[in-house]
This record gives C-alpha cells, sequence and structure tokens, in this order.
C-alpha cells in the first residue's frame, strides 16, 4: 500500500480506527520482517514515512520543517499529526503515526537517513553499519558536467517551454515540479526549479534508483565479479530442491524473477524499518523464473543483496556506490540510503539533484565512457535499453528492459529512447538520436501524475 492509499481513511484513522488495520501480530518488529517482500499497512508505515522523508530533507537537502510538511509530507496531512521533530544535535528525526507509534531516523553523512527498527532506541544508533567518504572537491568553478559552472541561455521559445513544465497543468493536471533540465550534445541548455528547490536541493529519486542499482550491477559486470546469467547467489536458495535456484541475474535485471511479491508494495521495508535480507530472500516463487514479467521492488533489492555477497566484504559494499559511480562521474550530492542491517534499500532510497542525474544520464548516452574511462561494459546500455523477453512490445505503450522503462514508438518520440522512472515524477530519459538527456524531478501530489513522454516530446520539438 502506497500513500496514495493511507488517505482513503483519512482522519478516521487518526480518531482510533487505524488500530483495525494492523495485521495479526504487528507489534513485534521482527514479526514485520518475514512477510512476503515486505508488504505492510497503514499504521506501520506512517510514522516511519514522515520520519525518513523529513530526515532526508531536513539533513541532505538542507530544507526547512516548515519547507518539508508543505510538499514531503503534504500525503500525510489528512491525519491531523503533530509536527515530526528534528534535533540537530543528534541528527535525527522522530516523527509520530496514527496508531501513537513514533519512528526514528537518524542520519549520517556518508550514509544518508536510516529508519530504525520499531524495537531499536537512539542508544542503538552505534550498531548501524557505516562508512567514511572521501571528501567530494571543490567544482564550482569547473564547466559541467564535471562541475557546477553553467551559462544558459534558453530562446524565447525554450523558455515558454520550461515555464509550461511548472504550471501544474501542461503535462499532467494537479503536478508540481521540482526541476526540469535538459542536455543537448554534452551541454545543459535548459534548467529551471521550482519554490524550494535548486542546484544542490534534491529530493528522493523513488524507483529511478532502480535504474542506479542496475548501473552498479553492471559496473560488477565489467569487473568479473559478477555475470548475467549467473545463479543469484542467495544462501537461503541453494538447495538442490529449492526452484528459486533457476534465478539469475538477468532475470532479476528484466523484473521476471517468478517470485511472489505485492509488486511496489515493500513498505515494510521503506517505511516500517524491515531488513531488506529478511524480507525479499523468504519469498516463494510463484512462476516460472523468466516466464513472466511482473514490476516487483524485491527483483532490485535482490540484486543489491547479490552484489553484497559477490564483494564478500560489507565496507567496500557501503563506498561500492561512491567509489566506482557516484564520485566518478561527479554525482557528489547523491546519498543511497540502507536498511539498519547494512543493505542498500536501492528500489528507491537514493537521494538525488537534478544536475546529479543529468550526470547518470549522460554516462548512459556516452555508452558507459566517462572521460574516456569506460565505467559501464560496453553494450551495456545498448542491453538495459532492449525489451525483456517477457515483456513483448506493445505498439502504443511504454516498454520494459532492464530496469528502464522504454519510450521508443510513443507519440513524438523516436525509436531507442528509454528512461529511468520514480513515483511522483522523476524521469532521466535518454534520447541518442537527438544525443539529448531530459530530466524531470517532482513532488506530485497524491493520484498526479507527470507526462513525461508528451514533455519530451515538447522538448525534442523545441531544442
Amino acid at each position: 500500500m502506497f500513500v496514495t492509499d493511507w488517505v482513503k481513511v483519512g482522519k478516521s484513522a487518526n480518531r482510533g480506527m487505524a488500530v483495525c488495520l494492523l495485521l495479526s501480530g504487528a507489534a513485534s518488529a521482527t514479526t514485520d520482517y518475514y512477510r512476503p517482500a515486505g508488504a505492510a499497512q497503514l499504521a506501520e508505515v506512517v510514522a516511519g514515512y514522515r520520519a525518513l522523508f523529513t530526515c532526508s530533507a531536513h539533513f541532505i537537502a538542507d530544507r526547512s520543517l516548515q519547507q518539508i510538511q508543505r510538499v514531503e509530507l503534504v500525503d500525510t496531512h489528512a491525519f491531523e499529526l503533530p509536527a515530526p521533530v528534528i534535533d540537530s544535535k543528534q541528527r535525527l528525526v522522530t516523527a509520530a503515526g496514527p496508531d501513537g507509534q513514533v519512528a526514528i531516523a537518524v542520519h549520517r553523512e556518508a550514509m544518508g537517513c536510516t529508519l530504525l527498527p520499531p524495537d531499536w532506541r537512539v542508544s542503538d544508533i552505534p550498531k548501524l553499519p557505516h562508512t567514511q567518504l572521501a571528501s567530494p572537491p571543490e567544482v564550482e568553478s569547473i564547466e559541467f558536467p564535471l562541475g557546477d559552472k553553467v551559462v544558459v541561455r534558453p530562446n524565447g521559445a525554450q523558455r515558454a517551454l520550461l515555464k509550461r513544465a511548472f504550471d501544474g497543468e501542461s503535462f499532467g493536471s494537479g503536478s508540481v515540479s521540482g526541476a526540469v533540465l535538459v542536455i543537448k550534445n554534452g551541454k545543459l541548455v535548459g534548467e529551471r526549479y521550482g519554490n524550494g528547490f535548486g542546484v544542490h536541493s534534491g529530493y528522493r529519486t523513488w524507483s529511478t534508483a532502480k535504474s542506479i542499482s542496475a548501473t552498479l550491477i553492471g559496473i560488477a559486470i565489467r569487473d568479473g565479479l559478477i555475470e548475467r546469467d549467473a545463479r543469484v547467489p542467495i544462501a537461503q536458495w541453494q538447495f538442490a530442491s529449492d526452484p528459486r535456484r533457476a534465478i539469475t541475474i538477468e532475470h532479476l535485471l528484466h523484473m521476471s524473477s517468478g517470485l511472489q511479491s505485492q509488486g511496489s508494495n515493500t513498505n515494510a521495508i521503506y517505511f516500517g524499518g524491515a531488513q531488506v535480507a529478511s524480507a525479499v530472500t523468504q519469498t516463494p516463487l510463484e512462476a516460472e523464473p523468466g516466464s513472466r514479467w511482473k514490476y516487483a521492488n524485491n527483483d532490485t533489492l535482490l540484486l543489491l543483496r547479490s552484489l553484497r555477497h559477490v564483494l564478500r566484504d560489507d565496507q567496500r559494499y557501503l563506498r561500492y556506490p561512491y567509489d566506482e559511480l557516484f564520485h566518478r562521474i561527479g554525482m557528489y550530492h547523491t546519498r543511497m540510503e540502507l536498511d539498519h542491517a547494512g543493505d542498500f534499500i536501492g528500489s528507491s532510497q537514493v537521494y538525488t539533484t537534478a544536475r546529479d542525474l543529468a550526470r547518470f544520464g549522460l554516462l548512459y548516452l556516452n555508452d558507459g565512457i566517462w572521460e574516456s574511462q569506460r565505467i559501464l561494459p560496453e553494450g551495456w546500455a545498448k542491453f538495459v535499453a532492449q525489451p525483456a523477453p517477457s515483456r513483448p512490445v506493445v505498439q502504443g505503450e511504454a516498454g520494459y528492459g532492464a530496469q528502464f522503462w522504454l519510450y521508443g514508438g510513443l507519440p513524438g518520440i523516436p525509436a531507442g529512447t528509454y528512461t529511468t522512472s520514480g513515483n511522483k515524477g522523476q524521469f532521466v530519459t535518454i534520447v541518442p538520436r537527438h544525443n539529448m538527456i531530459v530530466v524531470r524531478t517532482g513532488v506530485d501530489p497524491l493520484g498526479k501524475r507527470w507526462q513525461q513522454a508528451a514533455f519530451v516530446a515538447e522538448v525534442l520539438k523545441n531544442f
């Protein structure tokens, strides 16, 4: 259940009805961890949602509590809960839910924000996995994309189009854009930000994180740490009688594991303090691996769990996104957040900026090469943009590749176009035929959807 479902019970939940929505045994934190896919209901996750979003927005993006309540927490207003409490000294946030539960999210500089399990206290924070990262270089005086020095001069028609991206009507009624960027021939040619957002203030990627996680797998494949057709190295599955042994890395990349899931509902992991490993490794098989396409957060989380296994070094794992990807391409304002047991929640929980997402898109537009250095295996960009075998292309619909969506053939969109896609409108769309990238980040409220394909088609006409 997403936040979009929570408000249906609205104020009644705050009047005591929320307890009726608790699943049997939900009072125990341990019980939550063993639900298939980490699925969870209303009262278990509202507090965690509010604590985590406030923590990330405040400590990573330097946004005020007033801004956060107005934007990040707008979908929980119906519960009429007290404001989250920010403790700047201890760098943590506490927030209440409709059932009286209090959640705690703590910020560490290199790790972003981590939600504590329900049975942990502030005194348990030192138990959290942690690593040190090198300090980022000063890049203000370096030209984009290596740095942040930019001179953008869109013409009148281009400025008008960028303005329309923020009118809340032209590309999705009720949509709220945080940022829009256009990159052509390697140069930033269009850029605009919404109120409260700017070059260094970011937002959660939601499922755009899936494409980032797939990129880390590509890097591991480049280095020979893992193979696309290899069996997924989950220890619990290695018994001869376990049919999950047949699941490969490529099955996971294509959302074709065949595992039972509730699709995108991994709320016990995202907002309930549950750990990734227990939730996603204990789900049973319900279809033959490779035979069925089903969009599932599980499959992405299992990719990162596999990466941790093959690295066999938890400190290296914690640094891997930064050492091998983010800091190599100038994504210094990006944090990949994790659970309390040290697994990245890479199906959704990356906090970044629009310019960092543009750098990510450029890596793919340049076939995985950055400043003459090969970051991704040769042909990887082509691979992720090919239709998943279990999801044939349907004319007029977005297709799916390997943790990227496929836009080629949609109205006004040339063949070969592919994109990341995240809840509330997080997009990095790569258009190889025009040597262009279109980034849009958003904070779209409940039930509102940004129309990225329509916007990209207009960008192609005007830039």
